[in-house]
């Protein structure tokens, strides 16, 4: 694995000539401070585990410090007051004591990350970094729908993932080729592998542990080739064609109820999830909606005379984001068959839904600046430099950490191919979420386990990177 130091603070003061080092004598002291101490206990002895002469310091509560002592304890330092990402901001003071000020236990895990990690480059110099992130959210999608990924193999994801500073982790767990987690409304939906309810429950304690937010992902309309398998009934219909075997009918209410019921089924395992992505990327080819009159019919008879297919589609998103809103979430979609400037929409989308921007390949696709107008919250998930695909294509190759690191920064969007270049403007950035890197398994069998962790390591290494400090860079 290549080391891409996150050792870079935002703001540092060297003094006394020195280093910093745990030796055989140095206790971890916990002090009294605004998150329990137990919380914070917690995140020692889970790095701990990692960092074995970490494990091994003794650990004591509110005794005075000495030389080669680590101090560790939650507050609120004055220096990270006005910084928006304050909750995952640290201050790392080193000298013969070195005490580590963070402001929640998820930033304790990064302060004691950054400390470990000049540790084993030889020793932590005497000074005072400030350090936090520079990006929001720093998301990673797994398509484990397509491709079966064990337990064990997603439970050593999170430890990489929190290698990276990457604080969300989304679970997509339904596509066209597979359905991966157990189901008892609806057994007849999973693959012949897939994870028990068990398993994602540890999935889901892992991810807390490492302060982590874990969210499903189910893509809807389309996407659903797996769980419309036992339901030919519930295709979508197309004109002088066979049914599309992807997409669900969204003309009939029982195929509408056979979605939502799904949706109930994960939002109750998910239940302490913040955000539900709910997909409708792909549903049909968005260019093409005359294939299918039987939308058309609908659209006139239920929405009104105007109305077309793109109606139905964008009224379908508003009836699932409603329903998985009343549960508790918030709710993400893909940007494609959206607010299209070759299409008419008279049912307007949900104002109050995440959009999660992830091409712009077709020129009938929105702008990015369509979403922004309009007031939505994007998040950048850059197609061209985030997505690892199971995939030899020769217009494809695997992102690399040179490409993130160099071309890319976490406001850089995909390219529109009449408008061009797309960079989030400075008078939106209260709209920007964050960004996320995503495995997309399309070739399941490509590659196996431990070789897409391989493979994608260190441009996930770079990925963090970049959204930590991307703007020491401009």
């Amino acid at each position: 694995m290549t080391n891409f130091a996150f050792s870079r603070p935002k703001q540092y003061e060297a003094q006394a000539e020195g280093l910093w080092r745990l030796d055989g004598s140095s206790r971890v002291i916990l002090m009294d401070g605004s998150v329990p101490w137990e919380d914070v206990a917690a995140c020692v002895n889970l790095l701990g585990e990692e960092y074995p002469e970490l494990g091994a310091a003794a650990q004591l509560r509110n005794v005075e410090a000495m030389p080669g002592d680590l101090v560790v304890r939650v507050g609120e330092p004055q220096a990270l007051a006005s910084v928006e990402t304050w909750q995952e901001g640290y201050v790392i003071e080193a000298g013969p004591v070195t005490e580590l000020t963070a402001q929640s236990a998820q930033a304790v895990l990064y302060g004691l990350r950054t400390i470990m990690e000049a540790l084993a480059g030889g020793g932590l110099s005497y000074g005072r970094m400030v350090d936090f992130p520079q990006t929001q959210e720093r998301g990673f999608h797994l398509d484990a729908g397509r491709k079966f990924y064990t337990k064990d193999w997603i439970v050593r994801l999170i430890r990489e993932l929190s290698r990276s500073r990457i604080n969300v982790l989304w679970l997509h767990f339904s596509e066209n080729e597979g359905f991966r987690i157990a189901s008892d409304r609806h057994p007849e939906l999973p693959s012949l592998h897939h994870l028990t309810k068990a398993e994602v429950r540890e999935i889901i304690r892992t991810a807390n542990a490492y302060h982590i937010d874990i969210n499903p992902a189910l893509d809807c309309p389309g996407h659903l080739g797996q769980a419309l398998q036992e339901h030919p009934r519930w295709r979508l219909d197309r004109e002088k064609a066979e049914p599309l075997w992807s997409a669900l009918d969204i003309t009939n209410p029982d195929a509408r109820a056979f979605l939502l019921d799904i949706v109930d089924e994960y939002a109750e395992l998910f239940a302490d999830s913040k955000v539900f992505h709910i997909g409708g990327d792909e549903f049909i080819d968005f260019n093409h909606f005359e294939l299918f009159p039987k939308m058309t019919a609908y659209a006139k008879e239920h929405l009104g005379q105007a109305c077309s297919g793109v109606d139905v589609y964008v009224d379908f998103l508003n009836q699932v984001i409603a329903h998985v809103r009343a549960k508790g979430f918030q709710v993400r979609v893909w940007n494609d068959g959206l607010f299209r400037p070759d299409l008419e929409e008279h049912v307007e989308l949900d104002r109050d839904v995440q959009i999660a921007f992830w091409s712009n390949w077709d020129k009938g696709m929105a702008p990015l600046q369509s979403f922004l107008d309009r007031g939505y919250q994007v998040v950048n998930y850059h197609s061209e430099y985030l997505y690892y695909i199971l995939l030899i294509r020769k217009d494809y190759t695997d992102p690399t950490p040179e490409k993130i690191l160099n071309e890319w920064t976490p406001i850089t969007f995909p390219t529109h191919p009449v408008q061009g270049p797309q960079v989030l403007p400075e008078a939106y950035s209260g709209q920007f979420m964050g960004s996320c890197y995503s495995i997309w398994s399309d070739w399941p069998d490509l590659q196996s386990e431990e070789e897409v962790m391989e493979r994608c390591r260190d441009s996930v290494r770079a990925f963090g990177v970049r959204c930590w400090g991307w703007k020491n860079e401009q």
